[in-house]
């Protein structure tokens, strides 16, 4: 799977120079939880729900805050062509919660969390009727083999395999649609 399926598109973006007041209400309004800061078609930050609301504390009733004050500049990113698992380990590895999405410089997408939730869930076959069935297996064994020897005419609707180096096992999770005449 690829960013560009996954992602919210297209891009909403805001500039730097809007306060921080206008951008936590215009975010309020559309539920969305963090925005790309783009200045003349170049990204130059990301803000969050977060930013705004800490930023909205520590200045009480000072001067009006800005989206440039308060965004973090040069945020990574990732290319739409990217896949999920590059950009979960960005997540993961940087311990950001959402990344703008880039085709060449320009920003076309936020990849967040929960897209990649979604996705997972999707995988594991949430919502789609059939039996799930989990096995694991020595991690000598060839994967699919195994999996077709249990398996016996029944019919895969979605298969997840996850490898547990410290166990020395492959874990898999199916969701199988029942019996079926499978020819072999």
């Amino acid at each position: 799977m690829f960013v560009r399926d996954r992602m919210c598109a297209p891009a909403i973006v805001i500039g730097p120079d809007t306060t921080a007041a206008l951008a936590l209400d215009f975010m309020e309004k559309r539920r969305i939880r963090r925005l790309p800061v783009v200045r003349d078609g170049r990204l130059v930050g990301i803000i969050t729900k977060s930013d705004l609301l800490a930023g909205a504390r520590k200045s009480g009733a000072g001067p009006v805050k800005t989206v440039a004050q308060l965004m973090t500049p040069k945020p990574f990113t990732v290319q739409r062509d990217d896949t999920l698992e590059t950009a979960a380990e960005l997540m993961m590895t940087r311990k950001v919660s959402g990344l703008p999405v880039m085709d060449g410089d320009q920003v076309v997408g936020v990849l967040t969390e929960s897209d990649l939730f979604r996705a997972l869930c999707q995988m594991l076959g949430f919502g789609e009727r059939g039996a799930r069935v989990v096995m694991s297996f020595k991690d000598d064994q060839d994967v699919l083999e195994t999996i077709r020897g249990r398996l016996r005419k029944m019919s895969v609707r979605s298969l997840v395999t996850a490898h547990d180096a410290k166990r020395g096992m492959w874990d898999v999770v199916l969701r199988v649609r029942g019996r079926s005449k499978m020819v072999s």
